[in-house]
């Protein structure tokens, strides 16, 4: 059976701004590490791929690059046929409308751009793993 993917976005999720400044969030080396054997991980961010492969790099991952227009949103570049989760901090209301109707409002999994990623944010993640495994997806 091949791993569920994940998409994760950078600024506001693995990084956050302070003062100015882009530093990484603090639990999202804890974070990588207990999702890198579990999942597929691709980036879904705003930043240049060069750039997000630097927060890769850094995190000791290589996660695929997943470009997207802005115009249509992160959503559009989301593969619907695959099983997926998505750790975002700030998705726009066309993405949210998306996932509504391809019914996977429940494979977002939201955090605070103050916070980025947390301890609940992974409990959260294989939380919603095991209930689509319960319920057969």
């Amino acid at each position: 059976m091949s791993k569920p993917v994940l998409y994760l976005d950078i600024v506001g999720t693995l990084l956050l701004e302070k003062g100015g400044e882009m530093e990484m969030a603090p639990f999202a080396q804890q974070f990588v590490d207990g999702v890198r054997d579990a999942f597929e991980i691709r980036f879904l961010t705003s930043l240049e791929e060069h750039q997000a492969q630097r927060v890769g790099e850094k995190l000791g991952i290589q996660p695929a690059y997943v470009p997207f227009r802005h115009a249509l949103g992160k959503a559009s570049a989301l593969r619907f046929d695959e099983n997926f989760f998505w750790v975002d901090d700030d998705p726009n209301p066309a993405d949210l409308l998306r996932l509504s109707d391809e019914r996977c409002s429940d494979r977002l999994i939201p955090v605070s751009r103050r916070e980025g990623v947390t301890e609940a944010t992974l409990r959260k993640l294989f939380a919603t793993l095991d209930d689509r495994r319960a319920s057969g997806d």
